[in-house]
């Protein structure tokens, strides 16, 4: 069967799908793979909850936790940065990574004792692409082999939404769904957090082409520092190769750093400070005149890069083919044709109807422009259809928000749930907390409108006012980083001077952000994006969350308006059946950062007028818990929160 379970904060969802999991692998020898979408919860499974479980049951099955291979330090790659290193010294990170390499049981970065950036990161962790494992020379150390003999080993697995759609998608081109892809083979699935997984599997199905990426596998192949060089380039006269095809290489190579460059550059331009671009047949004539000869130059190089490295691999004997330089050195041949066909299927994308085609403008650290070009999937039914539910005789599906008014219509039919089937069983539970005496659900009803120009004014008073009245214990919550940016530059001044410690999302690491926040009960936390969900802060450190706008997504993001307009071509109205929907489900995250145990209470503030004027407004209401409404002016509003707080804190 499939089985769709809304399961509030508290009903115990998790020990509801391990306790029959665990003891139908126990029964049948069959493994169980549970996919979450944060690693706290992974973590909860396996450190608390499995435990738990198999205590109770008085099983001893074999569990693994398991991550995909770019979160493990690879010896090799290290030993290659040690020596990189110590001819040029400009890191100490690297010296600490060797220390911790040496006594580190598991290589992973959660594991770190210390921060190290992305950037270096990439340079050390296991990437398939440089991976192979059958020569290498580090095999009996590497941290990915370790993990995966664990994985084979045992009979419930736990990984993340990406990794498991990651190991799906090989299965569905090819794999088949007996053997080991990315996991070894399973027959029973869970997906924990079930309302996260469109949006990973947008991700994982999309393909994508940057600058960095372009330039990373370039740095595989050569890359000079000074007079010294280092890549896989060094390493192939060593097995044979040709001098005239090492030389051919190295002068394609040089050609399609420069191409890349212009490319980059080309395509910044194009963008002109839009964050993103979709090429539609109306957008098409700008494109065939600015960027079509780019993305032709582009692909023009990487074809002539490649051929050059298909015949410096044909000159090489055969008695090297199982060198591990040469594995990766066709690997990453493979990768940047790969590339190559990316970019020339982008040239069409006009005339394809069943994805959609953008360009995603960014910055990296020093604030250069770069751009994404990526290829999206416009539905994910069919996918689902064949990598899920044919092949699974089992397929569960929870999570504390995946109904909208009462339905699963909307999540459901995202990722074509057969729900009007015998097959698909169904079930909302509330959650046990008791909203109506513990929670207030607070609207200002005489909040001017979110796009009027007094709104930013209004919100500000009213934040440092709300949190006057809690006492602090907050979280402010928001849907742009702009709007956030400019809140806090107002009145983090103001209520830190009045003893309430103020923490900004960006400023540091995530996990050290919110370790912060968790040991204040005066602070205040403001936030957008992930910190909508996956915040687990029960106690006296939360007693307010303000929701400063109606999570509505933004209608210019490319995916978002592709899928829109797809909607409103299938006869349905694109704002009620998919943006309204949508929003209701963020905002119920959001709306659950605050109860998060029995004794729990505050209240939330929804600082948006729409939810109490707009006769969609109702929607929102419905779908979230039963606390007790409070609609009244701001500072009738603010009083009555401070009184609430007192009486809901007196009476724990």
């Amino acid at each position: 069967r499939i089985v769709v379970a809304e399961a509030g904060t508290g009903v115990g969802k998790s020990f509801a799908y391990l306790i029959p999991a665990v003891a139908w692998a126990v029964k049948n020898h069959e493994r169980v793979v549970i996919a979450t979408a944060t690693i706290n919860l992974q973590q909860q499974l396996i450190d608390r909850d499995l435990r738990t479980v198999q205590r109770a049951l008085g099983t001893s099955v074999p569990t693994a936790l398991v991550k995909g291979r770019g979160n493990y330090l690879c010896p090799r790659r290290l030993g290659e940065q040690r020596e990189e290193n110590s001819l040029f010294p400009d890191s100490d990170d690297v010296d600490g990574l060797i220390s911790w390499a040496e006594t580190t049981p598991t290589g992973s970065r959660s594991d770190l004792p210390f921060f190290v950036p992305d950037e270096l990161w990439s340079r050390v962790n296991s990437e398939v692409d440089s991976c192979s494992v059958a020569r290498c020379p580090n095999r009996e150390t590497c941290f990915v082999l370790k993990a995966r003999r664990a994985a084979a080993g045992a009979q419930i697995l736990v990984a993340n939404h990406h990794l498991v759609f990651s190991d799906l998608a090989i299965r569905r081109a090819g794999a088949g769904w007996e053997g080991t892809a990315v996991l070894p083979a399973f027959q029973r699935i869970i997906f924990d957090e079930a309302h996260n997984m469109e949006r990973a599997a947008t991700s994982f199905f999309s393909q994508s082409v940057s600058f960095h990426g372009i330039i990373r596998q370039l740095g595989r192949v050569l890359r000079r520092r000074g007079p010294r060089r280092f890549g896989l380039l060094e390493r192939l006269p060593g097995l044979g190769a040709a001098s005239a095809d090492l030389s051919a290489v190295e002068t394609e190579l040089d050609r399609v750093r420069q191409e890349a460059e212009q490319f980059n550059s080309r395509l910044t331009a194009f963008l002109a400070g839009e964050a993103s671009w979709r090429f539609t047949a109306e957008t098409a004539p700008a494109f065939r005149t600015e960027l079509t000869q780019p993305f032709s130059d582009m692909n023009r190089a990487l074809q002539v890069l490649t051929a050059r490295m298909v015949a410096l691999v044909r000159g090489i004997d055969d008695q090297y083919r199982e060198d591990p330089s040469f594995l990766q050195f066709v690997a990453v041949s493979r990768r940047l044709q790969d590339i190559a066909t990316i970019l020339d299927r982008f040239t069409g994308g006009e005339h394809e109807t069943d994805a959609v085609f953008w360009l995603d403008g960014r910055r990296d650290g020093r604030g250069r422009g770069w751009v994404n070009v990526v290829i999206t999937p416009l539905e994910l039914r069919s996918l689902m259809e064949e990598a899920v539910y044919q092949p699974y005789g089992t397929v569960v599906m929870t999570s504390a928000t995946l109904a909208v008014n009462g339905s699963f219509s909307f999540w459901g039919g995202r990722l074509g749930v057969p729900l009007e089937t015998d097959r698909v069983l169904t079930g909302q539970f509330a959650s046990p907390f008791d909203y109506p005496r513990r929670v207030t659900l607070a609207v200002p009803q005489d909040a001017p409108m979110p796009d009027a120009p007094l709104y930013q004014e209004y919100l500000e008073t009213l934040i440092q006012r709300l949190v006057n009245a809690s006492g602090g214990g907050a979280l402010v919550l928001f849907t742009s980083y702009r709007q956030l940016s400019a809140v806090f530059e107002r009145v983090a001044p103001y209520l830190e001077q009045r003893g309430f410690p103020c923490y900004r999302q960006g400023s540091d690491d995530r996990a050290r952000l919110m370790a912060q926040f968790l040991e204040d009960t005066a602070g205040v936390l403001f936030a957008t994006d992930s910190f909508w969900e996956g915040i687990d802060a029960p106690g006296e450190t939360l007693r307010l969350v303000v929701v400063c706008r109606l999570p509505f997504r933004v209608p210019t993001d490319p995916v978002q308006r592709a899928r829109s307009e797809a909607v409103e071509q299938g006869g349905g109205n694109s704002f009620y059946e998919f943006s309204l929907p949508q929003a209701v489900m963020r905002l119920k995250q959001g709306f659950g950062r605050l109860m998060r145990r029995t004794e729990d209470y505050g209240v939330v503030v929804v600082t948006d007028p729409r939810i109490v004027y707009k006769s969609y407004g109702r929607v929102f209401w419905n779908s979230l818990p039963p606390a007790a409404p409070l609609v009244a002016p701001g500072e009738t509003l603010v009083e009555e929160v401070s009184s609430r707080l007192a009486r809901y804190q007196r009476e724990t």
